[in-house]
């Protein structure tokens, strides 16, 4: 239903107000006199999920005019967002810059005007901090400076300044998010020192959401509710998966899998580089490096791995030789042997032209020109999902959507978007439609894997950062993008294990590792040992070997977690990882924290991010503990009081990670891989002091979209704590799915334990009875062992002994 709605006027523009949620107000300026304010931009249909009657109902804020400018107030009158300066429409917008075209074959000045921009200003107060904005490498905070929303293909060395993925949505250290709905190119500029937020954008659209907290757990419910919530991935893509670049023969890229599996490092899914075909884009594979593609899946599924592969949004009509030498000269990017293929796909650019499917006729990409297509119609994304029809047919199982930071300024969309407003929005198109071919398949989970993004694209749902290099310096910048990315609802996105290229040293090979092999998602890169053989999870000998290792496993462990992150972002928006200041909101040192993130609430990574010392790879690591809580250390007995900082000593092959207290952990055992009929029938749960404690276990079936119609599981499981001693209770399993577990085999790991109980025992359905337990001293765990009916309710009880 349409939203309510009340119109205000100022001297200089009408102004309608829509309540779009309890705390969410839509702010629409227009000319002064409008009778009839004008339709929303086509995208917004698309972006803006429909309102609610619930939804739409008064709410907590109201908007006033006051001398000429309008206010949004909490329900107690507090000022959440005022401006600072009367809204202008219809205003010049010159802009002259200088492009390089990546990574340096070519220079041209490019030339932006227009006369129908927009120009806002937000009164901000001092040492107020904002965050957000996309997907950003240069900061987490902000409180000045200047931002630009253009998207472009940040390759690394631009992302000081530039994103793959900039959405004109921020939030405040003041408890609000606002959401200007204008897609063009804009800018923003923070100027504490004048007390304003100056934005401008570079076409018509004086409009925006105001979300209102304060907290920002709340702000997020509210945004992904209007916006979208990810979807759940399908179980396997929780594993780990590689990509090689470039690409390398069949038999190359089987022997690399083997090898995982001969040297026990996990591995679920394998995602071929551009050359796995002809010609970009016929879909067909390249039989010089593919001779038999159906024996080549084949033999992947025989040994559990799934096969992506990556495309662009182009049809090739030209080669660009002269570029192609150049970049390959640059970057070793071309298989050997195709250093002068011919890879235009004529046939089908004719067919896309001629149907009116292409957005623009000859954008330049890396790898040639031709017509970029238009994903706003629905006939071209069609067409595009029949030519992948056969790949999934013959066991392709997701593909990674890359490159959609290209369409030029004059491309035009069949909704009716100029190629300047459609910018910025092309990956939302892009990712859609991927995901709605996916969808018309079957009942399985889609699973695409995008590089740029806008607002609404966690629906679709996965993202990885671009491209970096092995350094200390871009761990941090990754840091930094995926917590803005989180921030605004992103829940699965990925950091590349060691980046995209350039060689690693056996100190940034094993911290690289450490970190992202636990991110949202995770992927490694590997090259040709030709190219650079320090890439691969056994290069640089044993001892990092044992590290990627240890590190893959531990994140297969922690499946039935990442399982349970994933089901609360697609119930509440919240995301995977997540900064500490999103649950330690009072706390002012956490306002700038980056670097240290928290895996859900119950663990706290601090990545190394600094080399150690060079004989013994030790490192020191800093660490800011949020106050309110108790941190316990994963890998030892060691216990920290919140609300200080602590010196983390890191040898070479360990991630500082801490669990909160009050916590109960689900883990698994160490897989191979996730196979498709996986089941959750085998779990430690371990719980971490002081309590209580508790944890709703979610399960479902792993790899279809039933749970979206009720087959699923919650468990609840608690841990209290009185005099006598420790009470364990396990709820029986509320609601069902086809092959949910009968029983799970459950090792319940009971830690900071400081003696031996004098008994444990349980109880259920059947009565009271002993339970086999072992204490460990040397670690002051309790572990108990029991197999547990899921449809019935059991309670341990853990008695100390008397004094």
């Amino acid at each position: 239903m349409p939203p309510a709605e009340q119109f205000l006027d100022t001297p200089a523009t009408r102004v309608r107000v829509q309540r779009l949620a309890r705390r969410a107000v839509r702010v629409t300026h227009a000319p002064a006199g409008t009778p009839d304010f004008p339709p929303d931009r086509p995208w917004l249909r698309d972006v803006l999920l429909p309102v609610s009657a619930a939804e739409a109902a008064p709410g907590d804020l109201c908007v006033r005019v006051v001398d000429g400018r309008v206010r949004v107030l909490n329900a107690e009158g507090g000022v959440v967002v005022a401006e600072a300066r009367p809204a202008r429409l219809n205003v010049p917008w010159r802009r002259s810059r200088v492009i390089v075209d990546i990574p340096g074959v070519a220079i041209q000045p490019e030339h932006d005007r227009a006369d129908d921009a927009v120009a806002l200003a937000l009164a901000i107060e001092p040492g107020e901090g904002f965050y957000g904005w996309g997907e950003w490498f240069n900061a987490f905070r902000r409180e000045r400076g200047r931002l630009s929303l253009r998207i472009r293909d940040a390759i690394a060395m631009l992302q000081p300044r530039e994103t793959y993925s900039g959405l004109p949505v921020f939030l405040s250290s003041r408890g609000y998010a606002f959401w200007l709905l204008n897609s063009h190119e804009s800018d923003w500029t923070l100027a504490p020192e004048r007390g304003e937020m100056d934005i401008s954008a570079a076409g018509p659209g004086a409009d925006y959401v105001v979300i209102y907290g304060p907290d920002w757990r709340e702000i997020l419910k509210t945004y992904t509710a209007l916006t979208g919530r990810p979807p759940l991935v399908p179980r396997w893509a929780l594993g780990l998966m590689v990509t090689g670049y470039p690409q390398e023969p069949q038999a190359v890229m089987l022997e690399r899998v083997t090898e995982h599996r001969r040297r026990q490092i996990p591995l679920d899914g394998l995602i071929l580089d551009y050359h796995w075909e002809e010609r970009f884009h016929n879909f067909r594979w390249r039989r010089s490096l593919f001779p038999d593609p159906g024996a080549f899946v084949a033999a992947l599924r025989a040994q559990g791995v799934r096969l992506g592969l990556i495309f662009t949004p182009f049809v090739n009509h030209r080669s660009r030789p002269g570029q192609r030498r150049f970049l390959h000269a640059l970057a070793r990017n071309l298989p050997v042997g195709l250093e002068h293929d011919d890879e235009r796909a004529l046939p089908e650019y004719a067919h896309a032209r001629s149907h009116g499917y292409l957005a623009h006729p000859n954008a330049r990409w890396w790898f040639g020109a031709g017509g970029m297509l238009d994903f706003t119609n629905p006939a071209a994304a069609a067409w595009w999902n029949s030519l992948l029809a056969p790949l999934y047919a013959q066991g392709v199982a997701f593909f990674k959507n890359d490159d959609g930071e290209y369409l030029p300024r004059d491309a035009r969309s069949a909704t009716g978007l100029s190629g300047r407003e459609y910018h910025n929005l092309y990956g939302f198109y892009y990712g859609r439609a991927i995901y709605g071919g996916m969808l018309a398949l079957d009942d399985r989970r889609p699973f695409i894997y995008a590089r740029s993004v806008w607002v609404g694209s966690q629906r679709y749902p996965a993202l990885f950062l671009g491209d970096q290099k092995p350094t200390f310096d871009h761990i941090r910048a990754t840091l930094r993008a995926g917590l803005n990315l989180s921030l605004l609802g992103f829940a699965h996105w990925t950091p590349d294990v060691f980046g995209l290229d350039g060689p690693t040293t056996p100190e940034l090979h094993r911290r690289y590792a450490q970190y992202a092999l636990l991110a949202p998602i995770a992927r490694y890169f590997w090259r040709p040992t030709a190219v650079d053989d320090t890439r691969l999870p056994w290069s640089h000998g044993p001892a990092n070997e044992a590290n990627f290792r240890r590190y893959a496993q531990l994140r297969y462990q922690l499946l039935p977690y990442y399982a349970q992150l994933a089901w609360e972002a697609h119930l509440t928006g919240l995301p995977v990882v997540r900064p500490l200041l999103l649950h330690f909101p009072g706390d002012p040192r956490l306002a700038d924290v980056a670097d240290q993130v928290l895996l859900g609430e119950a663990l706290l990574l601090a990545p190394v991010l600094a080399p150690g010392d060079p004989a013994t790879g030790l490192a020191r690591r800093r660490i800011v503990l949020p106050a309110g809580v108790v941190w316990h250390d994963f890998w030892s007995s060691r216990t920290f009081a919140g609300g200080g900082e602590i010196d983390y000593p890191a040898p070479a092959d360990c991630l500082p990670l801490l669990v909160r207290g009050g916590t109960v952990l689900p883990m698994g055992p160490i897989l191979s891989c996730v196979p498709t009929g996986h089941r959750f029938d085998t779990l430690s749960l371990l719980c971490w002091p002081p309590y209580p404690a508790r944890l709703v276990f979610y399960d479902d079936d792993g790899h279809t979209r039933a749970y979206q119609r009720g087959a699923y599981t919650t468990t609840t499981v608690e841990v209290e704590e009185g005099s006598a001693g420790l009470a364990v209770n396990i709820g029986a399993a509320q609601g069902g799915f086809p092959e949910q577990p009968a029983e799970r085999r459950l090792a319940i790991v009971l830690q900071r334990i400081v003696a031996a109980p004098a008994e444990v025992r349980s109880a259920g359905p059947g009565g009271a009875r002993p339970l086999d337990w072992h204490y460990d001293a040397d670690c002051q765990a309790l572990h108990l062992q029991l197999v547990h009916t899921t449809a019935e309710a059991t309670q341990l009880y853990v008695l100390w002994a008397r004094a």
